[in-house]
């Protein structure tokens, strides 16, 4: 199959078991990550590209537990991002997706969730924009209820410990709640069917 724009492109990575939705984010699943890209091929003139990073159902799932409750799908959480791969020819062929996507395999099979994870879990590290809710996600999702439960009283004592203005009790008490549960049951995660990509 010939890849000339987005459409084809889609169609391309649909056809290589990715799930791609609003046109240009694909999910492919491959043990216990979940990679996660955003494709793009406009038009002939422009390359085709892809990039993108790896998360897990877990901190996904507590991200969107703390941020999001009454969601049915998990918004995703990167962990680890992608290096950009781009094939610069007007037409794609099904060789060079396949490598494509076998070069994203060989990268997403080597690439250290761990580090992701530990970068979270350091609240210094994570001070502005969506990181501070990621790093509750990270603390929840490894079950860190010493932690959680230290930010719990020092904000009942209106000590807000760093954390910018739109994390709330409320934010630190779900956290809690889900990181209870994972360190009672380590294999635990809510209902939620499919991250939302």
């Amino acid at each position: 199959m010939a890849v000339v724009n987005q459409k084809d492109l889609v169609e391309a990575f649909a056809a290589r078991d990715w799930r791609v939705a609003h046109g240009s984010y694909g999910e492919l699943r491959s043990g216990d990550r979940v990679l996660c890209a955003v494709l793009s091929k406009r038009s002939p003139s422009f390359p085709f590209t892809m990039g993108g990073w790896i998360t897990t159902d877990a901190i996904s799932a507590a991200y969107t537990s703390i941020l999001h409750p009454g969601n049915r799908r998990a918004d995703s959480v990167p962990l680890v991002h992608s290096p950009r791969f781009e094939i610069s020819s007007q037409v794609v062929t099904d060789a060079e997706i396949d490598g494509v996507c076998a070069g994203w395999m060989d990268w997403a099979s080597g690439a250290d969730l761990d580090a992701g994870m530990a970068a979270l879990l350091d609240k210094d590290a994570n001070r502005s924009g969506a990181m501070p809710a990621r790093h509750l996600a990270a603390l929840a999702a490894s079950g860190s209820i010493e932690v959680l439960e230290s930010y719990r009283r020092a904000f009942a004592q209106g000590d807000r410990i760093g954390f910018v203005n739109y994390i709330t009790a409320e934010h630190i008490a779900a956290a809690l709640a889900f990181a209870q549960r994972r360190h009672d049951e380590p294999g635990w995660l809510p209902r939620m069917p499919r991250l939302r990509v």
